[in-house]
């Protein structure tokens, strides 16, 4: 009998060609320069979608810090003195909701998500 290997959330990107394919840098307004975006945590895309969380710029603050290298750094981290990582784009951000808000969207997409189908889940 073959052994079989366990289905994975990066099988099934890597399968619809997401994960090969290297994103392009998201543009930011505030800092006037390309963020770089990467496309190697699929998991915690799915952590985030599942957690059921209603703080909706918390979650778009862990796709930022899971996908954008820049803010897992660890002196940013200590600069801002953050207790949770996952708040560092957030806190980065401050009240600039709308950029935090149109960077996750992009990382959303990059995953092949549609925001407009996920905002109407959530609304059902």
């Amino acid at each position: 009998m073959a052994e079989h290997k366990k289905l994975t959330t990066e099988m099934i990107l890597k399968k619809k060609g997401l994960i090969e394919q290297a994103p392009v840098p998201f543009y930011s307004d505030l800092f006037n320069a390309e963020i770089e975006v990467e496309n190697t945590h699929p998991q915690g895309i799915v952590d985030v979608m599942a957690s059921g969380s209603v703080d909706e710029i918390y979650m778009y603050s862990r796709l930022i810090y899971e996908n954008c290298p820049i803010f897992r750094d660890k002196t940013l981290i200590k600069e801002y003195e953050v207790d949770d990582p996952y708040m560092l784009a957030k806190k980065i951000y401050g009240a600039n909701v709308l950029e935090l808000l149109q960077l996750g969207n992009y990382i959303l997409s990059v995953y092949g998500a549609n925001t407009q189908s996920i905002e109407d889940v959530k609304k059902k």
